[in-house]
């Protein structure tokens, strides 16, 4: 946070520098609130999927969406505060798991899955949302999926900028 509001003060002219520097560190810490918790909502969400997915008799109600949102934020904390000492191991120990987890869900998918030939691949849209243009539906997809990877680059990038500014 302190580099980017470092570079609002570099780039703005001097008579503004110091209050977009301070408006730019607070919305800053405001979009990582909003982070964490749509990370949350859509971890929680994304079980009460699984849930209408597997069981035939769930009722889907948005108000578990929001109390599974609650239980994931309580687990982050309790792990974040009380094992903190074990971050590391547990860190290692997901790391493992996602490893291990794409390789076993990658083979069986190139394996099983239907081939296409390339110009079927990536010259064929499927507007399955019924949007009204397909550049719209590949948009609204490309926001879904890219959600994983919102600020995970930022801070480098921003770092390395930064440094070649001040030498």
């Amino acid at each position: 946070m302190a580099e980017m509001a470092s570079m609002v003060s570099v780039f703005a002219p001097a008579w503004c520098s110091k209050f977009l520097s301070y408006l730019t560190g607070w919305v800053t810490v405001i979009s990582w609130q909003a982070a964490l918790a749509s990370s949350a909502f859509l971890g929680g969400t994304m079980i009460q999927g699984l849930l209408v997915l597997n069981y035939e008799g769930y009722q889907f109600e948005r108000w578990h969406g929001t109390l599974l949102f609650y239980a994931i934020i309580g687990f982050s904390l309790f792990i974040n505060t009380y094992l903190a000492r074990l971050l590391p191991k547990i860190e290692a120990m997901v790391l493992v798991i996602h490893v291990v987890g794409f390789v076993c869900i990658l083979i069986p998918l190139v394996y099983l899955a239907p081939h296409s030939s390339a110009k079927e691949v990536f010259t064929t849209f499927s507007n399955g949302g019924d949007w009204s243009t397909d550049g719209l539906s590949f948009f609204v997809g490309l926001s879904t999926s890219m959600f994983a990877f919102i600020g995970s680059s930022f801070a480098l990038r921003d770092h390395i900028s930064f440094q070649g500014l001040t030498g």
